[in-house]
Parts: structure tokens; C-alpha cells; sequence
């Protein structure tokens, strides 16, 4: 899986008097959501899996809409714009990646959840046909005169 964010998708803010530099990585909502919708062939309007508009799941699927990277150079070190860039640009898609896999793990657990009750719910239904099964031989056996098995 690799999400694409690129270093001319994030705003940087430079403080040279302070030896910092900021990278923000904003329009981050919908990435998960995209992921899901594009390579695991689910649409997030589906009703059965993420509930349509009034389900729980969906809002919890998306990501924050803005991640930050803080770069500090230490005191002894040569301060340098770029290497700061790239320290903080890393620093915020670690982030993002974070928070992606947070939601990837939500949206397993929660359909593993769901495949476990649809499980749950087929065994039932499997054990009460068979009840009904030795209920109607009984009943049948009793209907035509046969003894009952012991």
C-alpha cells in the first residue's frame, strides 16, 4: 500500500531565528476512505458494510484533515532549510501513515466483527434445523405408528 503525498502537497513554514522548520499536509480526511473505496472495491454509501449515511463506522474512518511535522536543528548543528524540510515532511507523512493503518485495523476488526456474527447467526440457524429435524422424524414416526429410537 502506498499512499502518494509528495513533498509539493505540503505547506512549509520556515523559522530560521528559531531553527525550526514546519510541514503541514492538509486535505488528509478522505485518504483511507479513498484507499478503501479504490482497492477493496467497497463504496462507502454501501449500506450493508459501512451502513450508508447514518453509520457509525464511516466518520470513524476518516483521517484528520491536517497532519504537522516539526523539524528543531540542535544548537551545535549547521542549520540547513532542505535537511529541515525533509526531516519535518517525514515527520508528518509518519503521521499520516500512522493514522492510515489506525483506521485500516478499525475497519478489519469491525468486518471480522461482522463476519463473526453472520457465522454466530448461520451456526444457530443450523442447530435449530436440526432440532426441527428430530422433532418432525419423531412426529412423523409417532404419525404412522413406528417405534420411537432410543
Amino acid at each position: 500500500m502506498k499512499i502518494n503525498i509528495t513533498k509539493d502537497k505540503a505547506q512549509f513554514i520556515v523559522n530560521e531565528d528559531a531553527r525550526k522548520v514546519v510541514c503541514i499536509i492538509d486535505h488528509t480526511s478522505h485518504l483511507f476512505l479513498h484507499y478503501a473505496e479504490k482497492n477493496l472495491k467497497i463504496q462507502p454509501d454501501c449500506d450493508n458494510l459501512w451502513g450508508g449515511n447514518g453509520s457509525r463506522l464511516y466518520p470513524k474512518l476518516k483521517m484528520p484533515n491536517k497532519f504537522v511535522g516539526i523539524a528543531s536543528c540542535n544548537p551545535e548543528d549547521e542549520f540547513s532549510i532542505e535537511t529541515g524540510k525533509l526531516i519535518a515532511f517525514t515527520r508528518a507523512k509518519d503521521k499520516i501513515q500512522n493514522s492510515f493503518f489506525k483506521r485500516a485495523n478499525l475497519y478489519i476488526n469491525t468486518i471480522d466483527g461482522w463476519l463473526n456474527q453472520a457465522m454466530d447467526s448461520i451456526n444457530n440457524y443450523g442447530k435449530k434445523l436440526e432440532i426441527n429435524t428430530e422433532r418432525r422424524h419423531k412426529k412423523i414416526a409417532s404419525l404412522i405408528g413406528e417405534p420411537e429410537e432410543k
